[in-house]
């Protein structure tokens, strides 16, 4: 009931979705709900790749929005989640990244859990010499780790907290799941992480990476050496689960056979190496540059030939983490997988792409801060109001159709006035 009053208080965007209260970027209780109706809510998480936790006994780590999991595989190869907090006192059960482990255990009391995170032992549970220990109807059943749903698409593994989320492939729908059936379609291998943290609201982030508007402004680079440009035929679709998943495509017919793409000619710039802008043809589509954001912590950045997952982890109201996770196909020959890394330099927290990003965001979050309740953001670019399809990158509709479908799963009313004047 507190949370329903909660939502009903806090300041919508206009009812057009041109119109973004600052505040919902740096409010403490809108962080707070954002941990409950999203991240905990009816929604898949991002928890990683199934390769990633190939073998019996492997385990990642990670975070659901705030709250910390452990991804596991048991030694009849089913795949676990449970959340990274020991049952008795709440300390964090599994400390590395990664590894391969046949059980966990604590360190403080030595509770020891399986790997599908049921507790299996207690120490001193009886007691010493007649003395102490547990209550004879203590049991260990029922104080296991607190486990996550767990479905996996095309090696691609996500959790939820909620009964309610619907299956794994409905709540993705059919766009995404072609989409990745296409940049996952073959046995894949990682080769490699990055984190990033970024001191801005994690929907800016989000915002960010729908946003085509600011791309040939903020990295005019892209189009100089051929990268991407608006120009390009494009679509963008955010017909799944309200607006608040979409894919961003740009296509690019390739410049003859199989050659490779040069780098356009410009005058006084030079790439000294062109392979970090330029690849080859991977898709019979000409599908040249992809996004895929699945709400509301998992993003597939595929620009020509560097294919990678960035995991959203909002950390405070001003403050996310990203973990990139890099990828590969298992058949790629050593010239792609040379391609491939060197193209990873275009993001990262010291690539090319994303250190600009990050520091247009902090810019904003510095400003927006000071001004908070006040003022808001305008995203008129494209006109006003969602659509499900736009055939073209000249717009912010897929920014304010995340804004609808965030407002939805929030209970957030709208304002009934619309931006137009």
């Amino acid at each position: 009931m507190e949370t329903v009053d909660a939502a009903a208080r806090i300041t919508g965007p206009s009812s057009d979705f041109s119109r973004i209260p600052y505040h919902l970027y740096t409010d403490q209780t809108v962080f707070d709900l954002e941990q409950e109706r999203i991240f905990r809510g009816p929604t898949w998480s991002y928890l990683g790749f199934e390769t990633e936790v190939k073998e019996p006994g492997d385990y990642i780590t990670g975070y659901v929005g705030t709250t910390p999991y452990v991804l596991t595989r048991d030694k009849d190869g089913a795949l676990h989640a449970f959340v990274n907090r020991c049952a008795h006192r709440g300390v964090a059960v599994v400390r590395d990244l990664r590894g391969n482990a046949r059980n966990f255990t604590c360190i403080y009391h030595q509770w020891c859990y399986a790997l599908n995170g049921d507790l299996i032992g207690v120490p001193m549970m009886k007691g010493m010499r007649g003395v102490g220990g547990y209550p004879d109807d203590f049991s260990v059943d029922g104080h296991g780790l607190k486990k996550l749903r767990v479905e996996s698409f095309s090696g691609i593994v996500f959790g939820t907290f909620s009964d309610e989320t619907p299956p794994l492939e409905d709540y993705l729908g059919p766009a995404i799941c072609a989409r990745l059936k296409l940049v996952c379609g073959r046995p894949i291998k990682v080769t490699g992480y990055h984190r990033h943290t970024m001191r801005a609201n994690w929907k800016l982030f989000v915002e960010n990476t729908r946003d085509m508007y600011h791309a040939p402004m903020l990295h005019p680079f892209l189009p100089v050496f051929g990268i991407a440009d608006m120009n390009m035929r494009a679509t963008m679709e955010m017909n799944e689960r309200g607006g608040l998943n979409s894919v961003l495509a740009g296509y690019r017919p390739p410049p003859g056979g199989d050659e490779p793409a040069r780098p356009r000619p410009t005058k006084g710039l030079v790439l000294e190496e062109p392979g970090v802008a330029v690849g080859v043809p991977e898709f019979q589509d000409g599908l040249a540059l992809a996004i895929i954001s699945i709400f509301p912590s998992c993003l597939f950045t595929l620009p020509g030939n560097t294919f990678s997952v960035r995991q959203i982890r909002p950390k405070k109201p001003d403050l996310v983490e990203t973990l990139y996770t890099w990828y590969a196909f298992e058949d790629d020959d050593q010239e792609m997988l040379q391609r491939r890394r060197m193209q990873n330099n275009l993001f990262g927290p010291a690539g090319y792409v994303a250190m600009e990003d990050a520091e247009a965001l902090e810019l904003i979050q510095q400003r927006i801060s000071d001004a908070a309740l006040d003022g808001c953001s305008v995203l008129e670019f494209g006109g006003r109001g969602t659509e499900d399809r736009i055939d073209h990158m000249l717009s912010e509709g897929a920014i304010r159709a995340f804004w609808k479908g965030y407002c939805d799963i929030m209970g957030i009313p709208v304002s009934d006035e619309s931006a137009a004047a």
